[in-house]
């Protein structure tokens, strides 16, 4: 009997779960439209204005009231036909994402311009590599490590980086 019961628990919460996703109007916006600071992360308040503000609290799965690019992403691919089409789903993933991407092209010396060991969001927006910098802050802590840096450009090569970024690598 107990079964049952667990599992008629289970069953409703997964259909009542299902019809609220299903009556949620539909995220229209991709992420970088989104973050309106440029601080590689959708705030509360941002989202305020924004169809997206019913499924914020399903996005944002650590609950820190911010979604990152890999919150959004993650739930734009598992809800794939519910909450956005496929063409929306596959212009925010990631790699539709980083084609639009201008690559980055100078060192991490290069672009860490107070020389403290980190890129910051005000140094990333001034060398142009502000829409990188969202996928490289691993850790989410708003600033980009050399390890954070180099770990991005290992990992996706060509597809984001050229010139001395390429290079630094190969030297490493």
């Amino acid at each position: 009997m107990k079964k049952l019961t667990l599992a008629a628990t289970i069953l409703a919460t997964v259909s009542l779960s299902a019809c609220a996703t299903s009556s949620m109007s539909k995220i229209d916006s991709d992420f970088g439209s989104l973050d309106n600071d440029d601080d590689g992360f959708i705030s509360k308040a941002e989202a305020d204005d924004d169809n997206i503000w019913q499924h914020f609290s399903n996005i944002d799965t650590n609950m820190d009231e911010q979604l990152s690019r890999q919150e959004f992403n993650t739930y734009m691919q598992l809800n794939t036909g519910k909450v956005a089409s496929d063409s929306e789903v596959s212009d925010s993933a990631f790699k539709a994402e980083i084609a639009k991407f201008d690559p980055i092209e100078n060192n991490f010396s290069s672009l860490d311009n107070d020389s403290n060991g980190y890129i910051s969001v005000t140094e990333a927006n001034d060398d142009d590599i502000a829409n990188h910098f969202g996928y490289m802050d691993k850790n989410q802590d708003k600033r980009v490590s050399k390890q954070e840096f180099i770990s991005y450009i290992q990992t996706y090569g060509s597809d984001v980086a050229e010139d001395e970024a390429l290079e630094m690598i190969r030297k490493s």
